[in-house]
């Protein structure tokens, strides 16, 4: 499973440049990539509100949360207009493919807004499930949504792995039980060397070589692995 922003794609362009049109209304100032990736992690509506405080604009409660539904209808128009992929994700996701290696997306963006960025990035056909964030559903750090990837995707969570890149990742891939691959280029509000379970990689060859490792653990079992074979879902 791969987290999306910050782990396949360098969304905050996107994401400020949407922050910036919703607040022009009270004359702040803009918000930088980096403003913008330090507030990532925890998804869009904990993302406004973080900005809220960044930038110290005290609303009153009604008007502060319709600003927050502008911004996330805002965005969702076009999410992918300025983002990029990260390099080495298409290549690492194709060589996945060949191997027959089931994959996934697991993101606390909303689940809609996640596809269409798959989707306008060309990368929707690389994944057999997508899971967000919608509704009452948990997110990460809360194990539930790692599940329901590997179980979307068809596999079997003695099989497998956790791609991303924040605390929240890090969080879900212990309480589900799950080797973790941290990728330092992402959105992490700690130092990603703070973050004590995992794999941290710093380029694409590295975690593509985290990854394959991974794939290549044939005799690999997890905590709760069973006797019949289960196939691998990154």
């Amino acid at each position: 499973m791969f987290d999306l922003d910050g782990t396949l794609v360098h969304t905050v362009p996107d994401i400020a440049a949407a922050l910036d049109e919703v607040l022009a209304l009270y004359s702040v100032g803009p918000t930088s990539e980096d403003e913008a990736a330090s507030m990532m992690g925890d998804g869009l509506s904990e993302f406004f509100w973080r900005a809220l405080t960044s930038k110290r604009l005290n609303l009153p409660a009604d008007e502060a949360d319709a600003a927050r539904r502008r911004f996330i209808a805002c965005y969702a128009k076009a999410p992918a207009r300025r983002s990029r992929v990260y390099p080495g994700i298409y290549a690492l996701l194709q060589e996945l493919r060949q191997r027959n290696v089931r994959t996934a997306v697991c993101t606390n963006k909303i689940e809609e807004i996640a596809r269409t960025i798959l989707q306008d990035m060309r990368l929707v056909n690389c994944f057999d499930a997508v899971v967000g964030a919608g509704g009452d559903r948990p997110m990460k750090p809360d194990p539930r949504p790692v599940q329901e990837a590997v179980t979307r995707a068809g596999g079997h969570m003695a099989r497998a792995l956790l791609v991303g890149d924040t605390s929240a990742d890090h969080g879900a891939a212990i309480a589900a039980r799950v080797p973790l691959v941290l990728v330092d280029y992402g959105y992490s509000h700690l130092p990603i060397s703070a973050l004590t379970y995992g794999i941290i990689v710093d380029n694409p060859k590295s975690l593509h070589d985290a990854v394959m490792r991974f794939v290549g653990m044939e005799d690999y079992r997890g905590p709760d692995a069973e006797a019949e074979h289960h196939p691998s879902v990154v």
